[in-house]
């Protein structure tokens, strides 16, 4: 076995799902349709980090891509804050009997929505951007969105701006119950969060999958305690993903991404088993 086969079958995406080696070797243009495990196509750009990571694993954030797998239930509401293109959104879909997207860049939820009708589940994209209250806001596009597009954001200092209309998550939900809320927004995580107070406060929003920019205890971190949130950190290993305490750690140039529960020990009875089910796809696996 040379060593570039070697390093491959060390990273579970391709170990797991060997068939994804091959699509690697293979290649392809820039902009690339790509297969995910639980079958949805997505339309990814190469040049992008993102989409080149699928294009390459078939998968993005494998650990989180798993927690989400293992914590939605089939008969939850599912909200996607910072949809981006759609890949967790085809995700819950696919766990889920619902799930709302919201993505407020104009070009990309223009991607999010050819993505979406190719995708089997009940998916409602919202074109606002989730904050904590009802209004307008920019977005900033940086130095770099070009290679990343998921840089983009409220109060982000960017070459191009523009106004996004936005919504509490409180008035998106209604009066519903969440299973799963996943949460990206480059660094307006608290302000969203706090247009789900309600929600929160009631415990109808049971699991909120978030990115933080700071070192933890962070003013999100300690709004999703103060409101009954048990916190977890997730890490990968080779035959799992793995829930631990939240470190506090600066975090890297990618955000590290945090489990923050109302049930943590039913998260713990659902992530304990080793293996990949997101990588097998089956609807039934736990």
């Amino acid at each position: 076995m040379n060593r570039a086969a070697g390093r491959a079958l060390a990273n579970p995406a391709y170990a797991f799902r060997p068939s994804q080696v091959i699509r690697r070797l293979r290649g392809g243009p820039n902009i690339d349709v790509v297969t995910l495990p639980w079958d949805a196509r997505i339309k990814v750009d190469r040049r992008e980090s993102v989409g080149s990571g699928i294009a390459r694993t078939g998968v993005h954030e494998l650990a989180v891509s798993e927690t989400i797998w293992r914590l939605a239930d089939a008969g939850d509401l599912a909200i996607d804050v910072g949809a981006n293109v759609g890949y967790f959104t085809s995700l819950l879909a696919h766990r889920s009997r619902r799930v709302i997207a919201l993505e407020a860049h104009p070009a990309i939820v223009e991607r999010l929505r050819e993505n979406a009708r190719g995708w089997s589940g009940r998916i409602e994209i919202d074109p606002r951007a989730a904050s904590d209250s009802s209004g307008v806001a920019t977005i900033g596009e940086p130095e770099g969105f070009g290679s990343n597009a998921g840089t983009a954001g409220i109060g982000v200092q960017g070459t191009r701006t523009f106004e996004v209309e936005t919504v509490p998550l409180d008035i998106v939900i209604g009066g519903e119950m969440v299973g799963v809320c996943k949460l990206d927004v480059e660094g307006h995580e608290l302000a969203a969060l706090r247009g789900m107070s309600d929600a929160m406060q009631a415990r109808r929003v049971r699991d909120v999958i978030f990115e933080d920019h700071e070192p933890l205890p962070s003013p999100t971190s300690e709004y999703l305690v103060s409101v009954g949130y048990h916190l977890f950190s997730i890490s990968q290993r080779f035959r799992r993903a793995e829930l631990g305490p939240p470190e506090g750690r600066a975090p890297a140039w990618d955000a590290p991404t945090y489990l923050a529960t109302l049930q943590p020990e039913r998260a713990l009875e659902r992530m304990w088993k080793p293996g990949w089910h997101c990588l097998r796809a089956q609807r039934s696996s736990r």
